[in-house]
């Protein structure tokens, strides 16, 4: 119960965030956004709570928030602007994740060697969870983004397009974070399970999105 109040905790802070930086510095704040929550995603993801006795990765809402500022993004600055927002998360993973592994990698101190330890083996040796959490970030956003335009553009309704979006691409975003960061760790078994519970989780969370996307969307109106 803990673990999904703190889920819910983390999701309000990062749309309030994201709501707030993209009212006061409007694109700029968008793209400062991206560079936070990507920074952010590379650490929480590299740990696993249990819910209904289901281990998943953390940043559930930190990774979400980042499709929907994609949304925010391309609802009031257009599509040409997308691939600046993908280009900011994408060098902002991979140098987080490459000094994070550099950090690990690096002989500690006889001093405080317990702290030290214990830092090594969360950030040293996660390449593949690195790898994981770009693609399907990269991926998802850019599929989300593009599919939510045409949908907005069809239907002029950002609740249906919001939720219509996050039901197909969470899908395809789950099973490729899943399959390339723990193939080789878990039995097929809990990796259904994992892809399950994750997608139902931060489909909720994309849907809860809308508030910030009314938000933003009438200020700029």
């Amino acid at each position: 119960m803990r673990n999904i109040l703190l889920i819910i905790f983390e999701v309000i802070i990062v749309y309030t965030i994201l709501t707030i930086l993209s009212k006061k510095y409007k694109e700029n704040g968008i793209y400062i956004y991206a560079i936070i929550a990507s920074f952010v995603s590379c650490i929480m993801t590299l740990k696993n709570i249990s819910i209904m006795e289901i281990s998943i990765p953390i940043g559930l809402g930190t990774t979400t928030s980042l499709v929907i500022g994609g949304h925010i993004l391309v609802q009031n600055y257009g599509q040409e602007k997308l691939k600046y927002y993908l280009a900011i998360i994408f060098l902002t993973c991979i140098l987080g994740g490459t000094f994070l592994n550099l950090s690990g990698l690096m002989d500690p101190s006889e001093y405080n060697l317990l702290a030290n330890k214990s830092y090594d083996s969360i950030f040293a040796y996660n390449i593949r969870t690195y790898i994981a959490l770009v693609i399907s970030l990269v991926v998802a956003i850019y599929i989300s983004c593009r599919l939510y335009y045409m949908l907005k553009r069809l239907q002029n309704n950002i609740l249906i397009s919001n939720i219509f979006t996050f039901i197909i691409i969470e899908f395809i975003e789950n099973i490729i974070f899943v399959l390339i960061a723990y193939i080789a760790d878990y039995q097929v078994v809990d990796i259904a399970l994992c892809i399950c519970f994750r997608y139902i989780i931060k489909t909720i969370i994309g849907i809860i999105g809308t508030i910030p996307l009314y938000i933003v969307n009438n200020y700029s109106e």
